[in-house]
């Protein structure tokens, strides 16, 4: 089994900076995909790959299992505040931190591992896909509703970009302890 570890403030303040430039990196990747396309799904799914290169940094850097889901709850808190018609986001990226971080700690006790960040992150943005394109159809935000194998392809889709993100993420970490910038 696991368990949560109490964060200290270094903790915290290093997930404070991923958030921000996971925000950054969301926020330029959603307009450079807007700006080539029409589609508004492609924008989300593209975005999955960007983003979990940074939240796989944040998640070896802090290494806790929790990390997760005070990411996915930041990040639903700060899309309800700047859009609040997307306010499904809030137990979409809660749900999807919880999802990360339960499989990751089942499996590996701590965000330490190549294979513990992939699980993470591939298991994070499965369940954030399927609870966003299935909640605001149960909530009345959406007039319909996508056909079962759309979503489970879309969330498959969505899975396997944040792992591929996340592998990047842990070359990139690799890199940063070898040259001692980031703890084993």
């Amino acid at each position: 089994m696991f368990k949560f570890r109490s964060f200290t403030t270094s903790d915290l303040t290093f997930l404070g900076l991923i958030i921000a430039l996971m925000y950054i990196v969301q926020t330029v990747t959603i307009l450079g995909i807007s700006a080539l396309t029409p589609v508004d799904a492609l924008k989300s799914i593209v975005s999955a790959f960007f983003v979990c290169i940074v939240i796989s940094i944040g998640l070896a850097g802090v290494g806790k299992v929790g990390t997760f889901t005070i990411i996915g709850l930041v990040n639903g808190i700060i899309c309800g505040f700047i859009m609040p018609a997307f306010l499904p986001l809030l137990p979409a990226t809660f749900l999807g931190g919880l999802a990360g971080d339960f499989a990751a700690g089942v499996f590996y006790g701590v965000y330490s591992s190549r294979n513990s960040l992939l699980l993470g992150c591939g298991a994070a943005k499965f369940t954030e896909t399927i609870v966003i394109l299935t909640v605001p159809f149960l909530f009345g935000f959406a007039d319909f509703m996508l056909a079962p194998i759309l979503i489970i392809a879309s969330a498959l889709l969505v899975a396997v970009l944040g792992v591929l993100g996340a592998l990047v993420g842990y070359g990139i970490v690799t890199e940063l302890r070898r040259a001692g910038a980031m703890k084993q």
